[in-house]
C-alpha cells in the first residue's frame, strides 16, 4: 500500500496508553513514560527496491546552510529523509544542524524526530574526518526499542556528517565518521540499547530508496519553469513521478487533478546513476510533486514521497 502523508501517527507503535506520534514530531516525545518501537510488520506492504549504492555526501553550499535529516514511515518502516534549513546567525555549523535535528520541527509534516533538545553540543573535527559530538544525557530521554534506537544515531550521523561536507570541512578521499559522547563520555548505552563506544558512520540501507530534494516542501517557486531533483533507487516495475493542482480560491480548479507525469530517468548530465532531475513549465497556483517506484510482482506503488509548493509570478 502507498504510504499517506497523514498516517504515521498510526503506523508507529506507542506503547503508552493513548499516546500519538504527532505528539512528538515537534520537539521529540512528551512524557518519559511513552515508549515508542518500530511498525508492526505488514506483509501487504512489499519494497523490491535495494538500498542507495551510495547517498550523496552535500556538497560546499552558500544558499542553503543547514542540510538536516528527519525520520519518516514508508512502507512498513522508519527511513531517513533530509531538508535544508535556514539558520540565522548559525556559528559552528555542524553543532548549528545537530541543536536543529534535536529541538526544531520539520518542514514537512510527515516527518518526525524522536530525540530531545540538548542545550549543551560539543563538537569538533579531526583531520581524518572524525567528528566528535557531545551531548547531554538528556537528549537521550525518549524510551525507544533497538529500530528506532539504531535509526535515531544514524539521523543524527547523518546530519553531522551533512553539516561538516556543506560546510567544507571535511579531508577529501576520507569517510567521515561520528564519535558521540554523552556528557563527556563514551560509556553509555544510548536509549539503553545502543552502545557508544565506536564511531559510527553512515549506514546507507537506512536512507529511504527514493527522495525528493527540490522542491523543499512548503516552498515557493518562481512561475516558469520549475526544477524537479531527487535520489532513487532501481525499482523492478520502474520509477514514475506526477505534478497535482491543489484548489484554491484564486486558482480554482479540480482538486487533486494530475497535470503532468511520467518515467523517472536517471543519470546524465553530470548526475549521479541513482539521481534525477527535470523541469516542467507551470503556472502560479499550489501543486504536489509525487515521486514512487512501483513493486513489478504486485504492481503496487512502494516508497512514495510528496511535496506540496506553490508557484507564484
Amino acid at each position: 500500500m502507498s504510504r499517506s502523508r497523514r498516517t504515521v501517527h498510526s503506523r508507529i507503535a506507542v506503547l503508552a496508553p493513548t499516546a500519538l506520534l504527532g505528539a512528538l514530531a515537534a520537539c521529540g516525545p512528551g512524557s518519559g513514560a511513552e515508549q515508542f518501537s518500530m511498525p508492526a510488520s505488514n506483509a501487504d506492504i512489499r519494497s523490491s527496491a535495494s538500498p542507495l549504492s551510495s547517498v550523496e555526501m552535500e556538497p560546499l553550499s552558500t544558499s542553503r546552510s543547514a542540510p538536516v535529516y528527519w525520520l519518516s514511515e514508508s512502507d512498513g518502516t522508519v527511513s531517513l529523509y533530509r531538508e535544508f534549513v535556514s539558520i540565522p546567525g548559525a556559528g559552528d555549523p555542524i553543532a548549528a544542524s545537530v541543536r536543529h535535528m534535536l529541538s526544531a520541527k520539520p518542514q514537512d509534516p510527515a516527518y518526525f524526530n524522536l530525540w530531545r533538545p540538548s542545550k549543551s553540543i560539543g563538537a569538533s573535527v579531526s583531520a581524518e574526518n572524525v567528528i566528535t559530538l557531545d551531548l547531554e544525557k538528556k537528549a537521550f530521554a525518549a524510551s525507544l526499542d533497538r529500530g528506532l534506537a539504531e535509526r535515531s544515531i544514524a539521523q543524527l550521523v547523518y546530519t553531522a556528517t551533512a553539516a561538516a561536507s556543506n560546510a567544507g570541512i571535511l579531508s577529501d578521499g576520507v569517510e567521515p565518521s561520528v564519535k558521540i559522547l554523552v556528557d563527556g563520555s563514551s560509556d553509555f548505552m544510548a536509549f539503553g540499547k545502543i552502545p557508544l563506544e565506536q564511531a559510527f558512520t553512515r549506514e546507507v540501507k537506512l536512507a529511504a530508496p527514493l527522495w525528493i530534494i527540490d522542491p523543499l516542501f512548503g516552498s515557493t517557486q518562481a512561475s516558469g519553469h520549475v526544477a524537479f531533483h531527487g535520489l532513487t533507487a532501481s525499482f523492478t516495475g520502474g520509477e514514475y513521478w506526477s505534478i497535482a493542482r491543489k484548489a484554491t480560491k484564486k486558482h480554482p480548479g479540480v482538486e487533486g487533478e494530475v497535470i503532468a507525469s511520467g518515467r523517472i530517468h536517471t543519470g546524465g548530465d553530470a548526475l549521479d546513476s541513482n539521481e534525477f532531475s527535470f523541469s516542467y513549465m507551470l503556472d502560479p497556483g499550489e501543486y504536489v510533486f509525487s515521486a514512487w517506484g512501483v513493486d513489478k510482482p504486485s504492481g503496487m506503488k512502494v516508497a512514495v514521497e510528496s511535496k506540496t509548493f506553490t508557484v507564484q509570478d
